[in-house]
């Protein structure tokens, strides 16, 4: 079920694990939710990135306790929402940029609509390498 809010499968064991006890260490995490210890302080690292968990022990060993579940949720939901605005936006400029290419697209036939662009020429071949 986190997976739809992205979360890969170590970050939403470890979000979970935090949300069942609490507070953790990043070992007991990695225990707790199953996850190689080697990988545990990077997945805090991008949950905390992300506003799902919070490190509140800059000592070491580090402390981490999980946000809270429905205020995490409720601000991915949102950043999703703008996301689907602003695609929604795009669409319509599409749209506008395609009524306004089609005409022209009719009018010349085979007009090439996208060209190629050359980066660079091969050494010694003479030939261009397309971006």
């Amino acid at each position: 079920m986190l997976h739809g809010y992205g979360l890969c499968d170590y970050e939403a064991k470890a979000y979970f694990a935090l949300l069942a006890v609490g507070e953790s260490k990043a070992w007991d995490v990695a225990r707790k939710a199953a996850i190689p210890p080697s990988k545990v302080h990077q997945t805090l690292g991008r949950l905390v990135e992300r506003g799902f968990v919070e490190r509140y022990s800059e000592e070491r060993p580090a402390m981490y306790k999980a946000n809270a579940l429905k205020e995490t949720t409720e601000k991915v939901v949102a950043l999703r929402n703008r996301e689907i605005a602003g695609l929604k936006r795009n669409k319509e400029k599409l749209s506008r940029v395609l009524e306004a290419v089609t005409p022209i697209h009719r009018r010349y036939g085979t007009y090439r609509l996208f060209a190629p662009r050359y980066r660079t020429w091969k050494k010694g071949k003479g030939k261009p390498l397309y971006c």
